[in-house]
């Protein structure tokens, strides 16, 4: 970017310099050099900027002020999304059926938007800010009333049944289902694929029945399937929530593999143990800066995502980042329509880009006739998924939707599309709300206050050890941590088992997520006895001390192996263990054989 406005003017094609004074109106007799152009231009902003600012258009107007009291120029996305006015035209060319553009001399051509540059001319922002009203701040427009049904647009037919409008409202359901899910994982229940570490199918379904909320149903209704190609070819949706929180607590760090299966880390141990905001929040915002899962993915029918394109496609961190930054404007507690909050993010936001403009990597069946080229329609494809997917069912951002069938808000009407019911699970996503808990793990607020929830009672424990449930069905969670700390008895009765208590812990656990269970499902308190009982078994695990390896050796006798252990050079390296054995520590084997030599004796190899 020229600094000075002479360096900038002395950048430019003499023909540009002369068609911006013809626009100007200033008269030309005379001049004929570019160096002449350039003093009458500096003149004419110098001296007689007011006139210079009256004649420009209001959309060259508005940006010119916004970008000046910004510091940048705006790029085109941001100026539609905030005026809804078209981009002024701007060229470095002087082109012979055109008029220059008044902005010539205050935009600097060598900066790009996607460089960072500002794109003004240095110089030349305080003089536009002292004669340019700062503008408003962006105006956000919330809905007053969800509606129960929605009518479809787009690619649906005339005359389309309403489709009923599905709500989740996540933030006090999050704790107890964050709980339901970690339990699973602590359980060995959720197997993940190996390379992409994302839930098996069947993973997926443990999951969705482990669910406090049943997952939106995304399914076009059996009856209205009427067309034989539905009947025949039917596209499913496919699950959301199911899917996301095995990824979620991967991405949040409460979740890592091994084995092909999710175990937990010490931060899910430790927020399964106890919920809280400040513990959520940090899950939250580790998962913001995850690279090793993009929400784009998700989004099956967008082809050539694994190949060629992962050199192109940006970091779904920084796109996550910006978008929640841009989050910011969204007033709290208030719905606001996709579309609003789309043109939010983009009025708000710096560079998103999920591709650079006009890179044809990705495409609908076939690279070469389905090659997708809008990177605003790629935008907007992950923003629906990064809110309703990841921050949906975090429940940091509630979302109202319908089935996506036959809607196309995004990348329609192109090569590969007719035979694809939609372009992804999420474009039935219409409306968004961000709720109290979300604007705090997002980093958008200072505090929240938790309101705690007491936990349903799930069975009575006896005298006798045995936990008898209050209810026949249980949740795979549920199922799951039953299975660590008791055996079944029948349909109805389980027994408290220290056998599966000791192994839970052995494998890296701790004892006190068994207790706590067990006094957060409890109807009618733990019997005393059974106090004891869980106590004794916990006192049971610091039994054993120490732990080190060592070496058996066997004599020919008891005699001579009594006589080793106790000889002088060799009793403080080993220990007599009874008839004719002696146990070496393996970190004394070289001193002990050493000390055995002295007494005459040796250590074959092979023995």
């Amino acid at each position: 970017m020229d600094d000075s406005l002479r360096e900038h003017l002395l950048s430019l094609n003499a023909d540009l310099l002369k068609g911006w004074l013809k626009h100007m109106d200033v008269s030309l007799k005379g001049v004929t050099r570019k160096d002449q152009f350039v003093r009458l231009i500096e003149q004419q902003i110098t001296l007689n900027l007011p006139a210079v600012l009256n004649r420009l258009s209001p959309a060259e107007h508005r940006l010119l002020a916004d970008s000046a009291h910004q510091g940048r120029l705006l790029s085109p996305r941001e100026f539609s999304a905030r005026y809804d006015l078209k981009y002024p035209k701007i060229s470095q060319y002087a082109r012979w059926n055109e008029p220059v553009s008044l902005l010539v001399p205050f935009i600097s051509f060598t900066a790009r938007w996607s460089d960072g540059g500002a794109g003004l001319v240095f110089a030349l922002i305080e003089p536009l800010r002292a004669r340019l009203p700062e503008p408003p701040g962006l105006t956000v427009t919330p809905v007053e009333l969800l509606p129960t049904q929605w009518h479809p647009e787009g690619k649906a037919p005339s005359g389309s049944p309403a489709r009923l409008l599905q709500v989740f409202e996540g933030e006090r359901v999050v704790p107890v289902e964050l709980g339901r899910v970690l339990r699973l994982i602590q359980g060995g229940k959720v197997k993940v694929t190996p390379k992409g570490g994302r839930p098996t199918d069947a993973a997926t379904r443990l999951v969705a029945q482990t669910l406090v909320v049943p997952d939106f149903d995304l399914e076009k209704p059996v009856e209205q399937r009427r067309d034989p190609w539905d009947t025949k070819y039917y596209k499913a949706a496919g699950a959301v929530r199911a899917h996301a929180w095995p990824v979620l607590g991967q991405q949040c760090g409460w979740a890592r593999q091994k084995g092909g299966a999710l175990v937990l880390t010490n931060a899910g141990r430790d927020i399964l143990q106890q919920f809280t905001p400040e513990k959520y929040r940090a899950g939250v915002q580790r998962c913001l800066q995850d690279n090793g899962f993009d929400e784009l993915n998700r989004i099956n029918n967008i082809r050539g995502q694994g190949g060629r394109a992962k050199r192109w496609l940006s970091n779904p961190s920084l796109r996550r980042l910006e978008i929640v930054e841009a989050m910011g404007a969204y007033p709290v507690g208030q719905w606001l329509k996709f579309e609003e909050a789309r043109r939010v993010v983009e009025a708000t936001s710096g560079e998103w880009d999920v591709l650079p403009e006009n890179v044809g990597v990705l495409y609908f069946c076939e690279l070469q006739y389905g090659c997708i080229q809008s990177s605003t329609g790629l935008n907007r494809q992950y923003l629906r998924a990064f809110l309703m997917e990841t921050l949906g069912t975090l429940g940091l951002l509630d979302v109202a939707c319908v089935f996506p069938h036959d809607l196309w808000p995004d990348l329609g009407g192109g090569w590969g599309t007719d035979d694809l019911s939609f372009c992804g699970r999420y474009d039935g996503l219409l409306f968004v709300r961000l709720n109290a808990l979300g604007a705090y793990a997002l980093g958008l607020a200072d505090d929240y206050e938790m309101t705690e929830e007491e936990s349903p009672g799930l069975f009575r424990v006896l005298p006798n050890h045995d936990l008898v449930l209050t209810q026949a069905a249980l949740n795979p969670a549920d199922q799951a941590m039953l299975e660590l700390l008791a055996v079944p008895q029948s349909d109805l009765v389980w027994r408290l088992d220290p056998g599966r208590m000791l192994g839970h812990v052995e494998s890296g656990a701790s004892f006190g997520e068994l207790t706590e269970y067990l006094d957060g499902r409890v109807v009618g308190g733990i019997p005393e006895n059974v106090r004891t009982f869980l106590a004794e078994t916990e006192g049971r695990l610091d039994a054993c001390r120490s732990r080190q390896d060592a070496v058996l050796l066997e004599w020919q006798d008891e005699t001579l192996a009594r006589l080793i252990a106790t000889s002088t050079g060799t009793r403080k390296y080993c220990h007599h263990a009874g008839d004719n054995r002696i146990v070496v520590p393996a970190k004394n084997l070289a001193a002990f054989t050493r000390a055995l030599k002295q007494l005459g004796y040796v250590l074959l190899p092979g023995r």
